[in-house]
């Protein structure tokens, strides 16, 4: 538990900046569940506030891994809500010592594995997607069906915001289909792990899985920001 603390009020001087995929690098070992989905959540949820470069991208300060750190350490090992955690977090960044949260254990029990869980009316109050988008999204298997979780959230509201560019579901057909291919590629390396059916199998699974997702992304995002950065020489 004190460790925990220490990580908040840890503060380095290097200036070190993360993308998510490496701040994905640093947590998976101990968190293998995380995700960009997942972070840019905690982000929305006012718990972590990583900078941002003039072309949007997401930068992580050696303080904001640490911060990440202890939220999870908090959920996973505390099965701390996150309003509990940020009003924990909040008072330590007003300088106080609050007491260490702890949970009751009848709450514990009943903190659901996946607790977002959205309606149709809920995921268009939350994003602005319009029902047209909406089901244009889905028709293409972009967004699932009702109920929606963050993954879900997430790409509604990047459509929206691609909408403003003049961009529909129907241009992402070639984006969809990227990703399903990842999809088969990375099922094809886990299934041998997968068949083996020892005790921790599924934990190694799902860390070669994240593992080769966050390669895929930053070769994604390093591609992406080649033509960009072109784009203003």
């Amino acid at each position: 538990m004190g460790s925990a603390q220490s990580n908040v009020r840890a503060i380095s001087s290097s200036g070190k900046l993360f993308t998510i995929g490496q701040v994905l690098g640093v947590l998976n070992r101990d968190f293998p569940d995380l995700s960009p989905s997942k972070l840019r959540f905690l982000e929305e949820q006012g718990l972590i506030e990583p900078q941002r470069t003039p072309a949007g991208y997401r930068k992580f300060s050696e303080q904001d891994v640490h911060r990440t750190r202890v939220i999870l350490e908090l959920q996973r090992d505390q099965y701390l809500p996150l309003r509990v955690i940020r009003e924990y977090l909040e008072q330590l960044d007003q300088g106080k010592t609050p007491n260490f949260p702890q949970a009751q254990p009848s709450v514990s029990k009943l903190q659901p594995k996946n607790p977002l869980k959205l309606t149709k009316v809920a995921l268009m109050s939350e994003t602005g997607i319009s029902a047209g988008l909406l089901q244009e999204a889905q028709t293409l298997l972009l967004i699932a069906k009702e109920p929606f979780e963050v993954s879900d959230l997430e790409i509604a509201r990047a459509l929206v915001h691609l909408q403003r560019f003049g961009i529909s579901p129907r241009h992402l057909r070639g984006l969809k289909a990227s990703a399903d291919r990842e999809i088969g590629i990375i099922e094809g390396v886990v299934a041998p792990v997968l068949g083996k059916n020892e005790p921790a199998s599924k934990s190694r699974a799902s860390h070669y899985a994240q593992e080769i997702e966050n390669q895929f992304a930053t070769i994604r995002g390093e591609l992406m920001k080649s033509v960009i950065s072109k784009i203003d020489q």
